[in-house]
Parts: C-alpha cells; sequence; structure tokens
C-alpha cells in the first residue's frame, strides 16, 4: 500500500497519477521576482543525534569556514542574477546554526549589503547554544525570530532522543531567549516518543506554556529509514505508541494550548495572539542556499547535493542543483493547495490571484466531501479545517513525510549527484 501513497497522494491533490521526475538539468528561474524567501542550511553539530534525518555532521572548523564561504558564492550567482532584490525572510535551519553564529551574522551582513533585508529573520537555537553571548550576538545582528530546539523537557525522554543536555538548561535557555526581546521565541517539542505517557506530553506543553514562549511547535516523532533511531529501538525492543495513543497526544496538546491562550495555526503549531509566526515551509517559493537545501522557484523545484565536501568543491566552479524537476500549473498549484492545508485554511480568492483560477473540480469535490464529514468548514471565500480535518492532515502530513521526502532524501543521502529519482 505505501508504495502507491504518492500517486494516490499527488491524485488527490493534484489531479495528476503521473510520478514526478528528479534529474540533473538546468533550471530556468525567473528573470527577476519582486521578492524572494531564503532558507539556509547549516550542517554542523555537536552530536548526531539518533533521531535527526537532516544532513549534519560533526564541527570541524576548517570545513566550516569553506562551507561560509561557499554559501556566500552560492547568495552572488543570485546577486547576479536578479540584482538588489528584496528578500521578504531568512530562515537558518541544520545542524546546529547556533552552534555556527559567526556564519549566520557574516552571511546577514553579506545580505544586508547586497539585497533588501526585510525583517523576518529566524535561527535554530540548540539549548546549549543559548548563552547571553550567544543570544546577544544573533540579536544584534538583526535576527528577530529563533526556535530552541528543546524537543522535551523530561530528562529521561531527552535522553531516549540523544540529546546533550537536561531539562533544566532548556528552561533557562527559554528564559534567556524570552528576555533578549526578540520578536517571537519557538519551543519546538516532540511527541510519541517511544516510553513517553500522555501525561508527559501534557507536561511538556504545559511547561512551555508557563514559560511563556511565544510560540509551541510540537512535531509527532517521524522515522526515516536511514536514521539510526529506529535500529536502535528495535535493538532494545522498544516500540512507538500506537496511533489511538499518538492522536490522544495531539489532542491533549490542542487542549492544553488553547487553555493557554494559544491559537493553532498550524496542524502542528500554536501561537500566542498576534505573535510573528516562525514557519519556513509555508511560503509560496523559496530559495534554499548550502547542503541539501530546496528551491522553488518559477517553474522547477531543485535541491543541492547533500554531501558537504562536494557542496564546497561545486562552489567553486558554478554551483547547479544535484536534481530538479519541471512543475506544471497543476502541480503548483497542488504545493500550494498543500501547504494551505498544513496552514488549516484555503482562502479561494488568493488562489485566484496568484493562478488566475478558481479551486479545480477535483479539489471542489473534495473539500465538499470533507465538508459533509465535519472535517472542513467554509466561511466566506476561506475553507478551514476543523479539528477533525486538522487530524486527518496529520496523518496526510506524515504519510507525504515518508512518501515524498524521506525517498528523495534517501537517494540523495546515497549519492552525491544521483542520476535519476522517480517518486
Amino acid at each position: 500500500m505505501r508504495r502507491l501513497l504518492p500517486q494516490i497522494l499527488r491524485l488527490l491533490v493534484s489531479g495528476k497519477t503521473g510520478p514526478f521526475v528528479f534529474e540533473p538539468q538546468e533550471v530556468v528561474l525567473p528573470a527577476k521576482p519582486s521578492s524572494i524567501n531564503l532558507y539556509i542550511h547549516l550542517p554542523f553539530c555537536r552530536q548526531l543525534c539518533p533521531f535527526c534525518p537532516y544532513v549534519k555532521e560533526v564541527y570541524d572548523p576548517e570545513t566550516s569556514t569553506a562551507y561560509q564561504r561557499a554559501i556566500i558564492k552560492e547568495l552572488k550567482s543570485y546577486r547576479e542574477l536578479w540584482g538588489e532584490v528584496k528578500v521578504e525572510s531568512v530562515y537558518f535551519g541544520g545542524g546546529t546554526p547556533s552552534m555556527t553564529p559567526e556564519i549566520v551574522t557574516e552571511t546577514l551582513a553579506w545580505l544586508k549589503g547586497n539585497f533588501r533585508l526585510g525583517s523576518e529573520i529566524g535561527v535554530e537555537v540548540n539549548p546549549l547554544d543559548a548563552r547571553p553571548a550567544v543570544i546577544s550576538t544573533l540579536k544584534n545582528s538583526g535576527v528577530s525570530l529563533v526556535s530552541l530546539g528543546v524537543q522535551s523537557f523530561n530528562d529521561r525522554l531527552l535522553k531516549v532522543l540523544g540529546r546533550d543536555y537536561d531539562a533544566e538548561l532548556a528552561k533557562e535557555a527559554c528564559r534567556r531567549a524570552l528576555e533578549a526581546g526578540f520578536a517571537t521565541v519557538d519551543a519546538d517539542l516532540i511527541f510519541a516518543i517511544p516510553t513517553q505517557s500522555r501525561q508527559e506530553v501534557e507536561t511538556d506543553v504545559a511547561t512551555a506554556c508557563e514559560l511563556g514562549v511565544d510560540q509551541i511547535s510540537a512535531y509527532p516523532l517521524l522515522y526515516f529509514s536511514y536514521a539510526p533511531l529506529r535500529r536502535q529501538l528495535h535493538k532494545a525492543g522498544v516500540t512507538t505508541p500506537p496511533w489511538w495513543v499518538e492522536r490522544q497526544m495531539l489532542g491533549a496538546i490542542v487542549k492544553k494550548t488553547q487553555e493557554a491562550g494559544y491559537q493553532r495555526t498550524a496542524v502542528w503549531s500554536f501561537s500566542k495572539p498576534q505573535a510573528m509566526r516562525y514557519t519556513t515551509v509555508t511560503k509560496e517559493s523559496f530559495v534554499g542556499i548550502g547542503v541539501s537545501a530546496t528551491t522553488m522557484m518559477g517553474d522547477y523545484f531543485s535541491v543541492n547535493t547533500f554531501s558537504v565536501p562536494e557542496y564546497i568543491r561545486a562552489a567553486d566552479k558554478g554551483l547547479r542543483p544535484a536534481l530538479a524537476t519541471r512543475l506544471d500549473t497543476r502541480d503548483k498549484m497542488a504545493y500550494w493547495l498543500f501547504w494551505c492545508g498544513y496552514d488549516l485554511a484555503i482562502d479561494t480568492e488568493k488562489l485566484k490571484a496568484i493562478f488566475d483560477r478558481g479551486l479545480p473540480c477535483h479539489i471542489q469535490g473534495l473539500l465538499s466531501l470533507l465538508s459533509r464529514l465535519g472535517a472542513a468548514k467554509r466561511e466566506g471565500d476561506t475553507f478551514y479545517l476543523t479539528e477533525r480535518g486538522a487530524y486527518l492532515f496529520h496523518l496526510l502530513e506524515k504519510e507525504y513525510t515518508h512518501a515524498y521526502l524521506e525517498r528523495l532524501w534517501g537517494a540523495c543521502l546515497k549519492e552525491a549527484w544521483p542520476r535519476r529519482v522517480v517518486i
């Protein structure tokens, strides 16, 4: 059944049955967009957490310096193509971006000198890095949003995840970030951790609420076949919570955050009213900088090589994507609709403004069915997912991750320059 999921998902959202084919090819970018959103991947970590599926490697000063030069070279290629375009947002992900704050500050300084840089600038911060000096450096360089990779405020569960700090340090990291005056401090939590109870999930969320963070991101633990955690758990004879327990956990998160005055702003995100959202994935288009970064611009979705040494070498020769797929209008609309679903609202008037057409018939039919099932409701021109609909999207997002991302990322990890990936 899982082999059919990519085709089923694509048929439901775009109305197409054919696969996505990723190949090395020339990517033709727009002549000059009105603005861009940037994601910059910094892969360096103190240690490699067994649950993390992203491209990362243990920090090395020499490699870090070379990598910094490489991402500036990649940014220069866009500056030469587009000139002084407006950069609406910049997000640094990883890896552990806060471990190399000098890369963040130097990159932001370069961006300010070469583009028109907006105020939405986010950085992922490991609690171990939330020292006064690092927090001050990030704030003074223009960072306005931070996402603290807390994962849990429970010492036992932090050990299960292989994290190298304790709960008290994680709490202190949140306090320091809040005291620094960032526009948004996000606490990133994981639920459905092996051996975790519903009560422990509630306690984690209650702790984040009591600390007063602006946003709580609570993600289910996703198991990637190439990440070590699944093998470690299997060897130890430990299993994950069954689906009905995971559903209870998500329901408890929704209830706890609502009681504390947070609003559900996405399937897995909860924010204080008027807080600026920390979100890297719900942009209509974006440019990815660095190893493994993806770009969604114009008619193409492309991905850089997943090899740090190859990325550095390629930057000297004029970096090209490792793989790309060309998107037609239905593909681009499907992508937009998918992330609108993640944000729990589909604005049909905005869709018309972007794509110069209304909702496709199969999407209208799907939304009508969801409305009859109590999973969606219409208010004016916008369809909103109800709590039942949000849970369905929770399941869909998990399957999308395994059906698309895990397969693409897995292939790119095996080869620095894959010849072809069909999903």
